[in-house]
């Protein structure tokens, strides 16, 4: 029997029991689909990340304190320190940044609230971080130093507030730690995630920017979390960064007291966290093509019980050793492969409709399927071995007796 034969008898054989040959496809469909699904959203996702810091330029630098346990209040960022930064004449822009969490938002339904964290920064954010403004404007430096109660939110926020987008002029009541406190709306910016907000509804919290002496005001904190910085030459940012850090250990009489990293840095290790994830999610919905493939050696030895007697006949007729290995052989690969193209086509629908969700777009690479169809074939064929050698090694006078 040739292969074209093989080939059209293993097909009209696993025709023949169409629900069946499924449902052993199924843990292989399942496998596949997964593996195929989480590579390509953790690799849009890490295209996403690395999408929006090209936004923001190579030439961004984060300052944060290295540790607050051991820390003296001396070495605690403030805002003479980014007064301080200014000076140095490669940084083109400074903002300090304070974030609070704990915020309580009241919705349109008097009832409802949503929750929020609180985000204190200066006029030169908008020019480090550009906001993607729908209405209004954003916060400038009159505002942070005349402590304005003033807010900028998000379009769903908005919406959920209100019933609609442009509230600029609109005041948003927020429950804090010192009660309920009314901000004005002097801005409402895009969403970029606002189809997931939409729908997680509560449980996303959203972000409110303020100007960061009312947040510091508020909270009666005299202290920064980070200081972001932009430099001039992107070329020179890992001597500023040096620079900048001395400057900031002579003020405070300290050493080695402050993380100086820069955007690059950042995205390689989002990048690295995100590789690890996904390899290990991988790994785990990679188990299921394991159970498919037992799950097609069980039903390939049931078939061989099933078609003794015609083992028997084929043998009796010529049929060789071979022969009989080969046709039950391609039947366990025929059904590891077709169940490998439909988990790849359900995979990257799959991955396609969580990206919209995520509004991230999934990148399914050449490798990643080529590598899911070579394990799927390769599943196949190991879980074929076993039945179709028991086949093959039948007593074709014992096969013919066989009822």
């Amino acid at each position: 029997m040739n292969i074209f034969e093989s080939l059209k008898s293993a097909l009209r054989n696993l025709m023949s029991n169409k629900m069946r040959s499924f449902l052993t496809m199924l843990g292989i469909i399942i496998g596949i689909a997964s593996v195929i699904m989480i590579t390509s959203i953790g690799a849009g996702s890490r295209a996403a990340i690395t999408s929006e810091f090209d936004k923001l330029g190579v030439g961004l630098l984060t300052i944060q304190m290295k540790g607050s346990n051991d820390a003296k209040l001396r070495d605690f960022l403030t805002l003479d320190d980014v007064e301080l930064i200014k000076k140095h004449p490669e940084v083109k822009n400074v903002t300090p940044y304070f974030e609070a969490w704990g915020a309580s938002i009241k919705l349109k339904n008097p009832k409802e609230e949503k929750s929020g964290y609180i985000i204190g920064i200066n006029e030169e954010y908008r020019f480090m971080v550009p906001p993607d403004l729908l209405y209004g404007r954003f916060i400038i430096e009159s505002d942070c130093k005349a402590k304005s109660k003033v807010v900028v939110i998000d379009e769903v926020l908005a919406e959920k507030v209100f019933g609609r987008k442009d509230v600029v002029g609109e005041t948003i009541t927020v429950r804090l730690w010192r009660g309920n406190l009314k901000f004005t709306v002097i801005g409402v910016t895009k969403n970029s995630n606002a189809a997931l907000e939409s729908i997680m509804g509560a449980e996303m919290p959203s972000a409110l920017y303020m100007p960061i002496q009312t947040v510091m005001d508020i909270y009666l904190v005299d202290y920064l979390d980070y200081i972001y910085v932009s430099v001039k030459d992107p070329e020179k940012i890992d001597q500023t960064a040096i620079e900048l850090n001395k400057m900031l250990e002579m003020k405070h009489r300290n050493e080695d007291a402050y993380y100086i990293r820069s955007l690059m840095d950042e995205i390689e290790m989002i990048n690295q966290v995100l590789g690890y994830i996904t390899a290990f999610i991988s790994f785990v919905a990679g188990i299921s093509l394991f159970v498919g493939g037992i799950g097609v050696m069980n039903i390939m030895l049931v078939t061989v019980t099933e078609r003794t007697r015609e083992i028997g006949i084929r043998k009796s007729l010529g049929a060789k050793n071979k022969d009989i290995r080969k046709q039950f052989l391609i039947e366990a690969v025929i059904l590891t492969v077709i169940g490998g193209i439909i988990g790849i086509i359900a995979g990257f629908l799959g991955g396609s409709l969580v990206g919209m969700l995520m509004d991230v777009t999934p990148k399914v690479s050449l490798f990643s399927i080529l590598v899911t169809v070579g394990v799927s074939s390769l599943v196949g064929i190991i879980a074929g071995v076993y039945p179709a050698n028991k086949a093959a090694k039948l007593d074709p006078i014992e096969a013919l007796r066989y009822e």
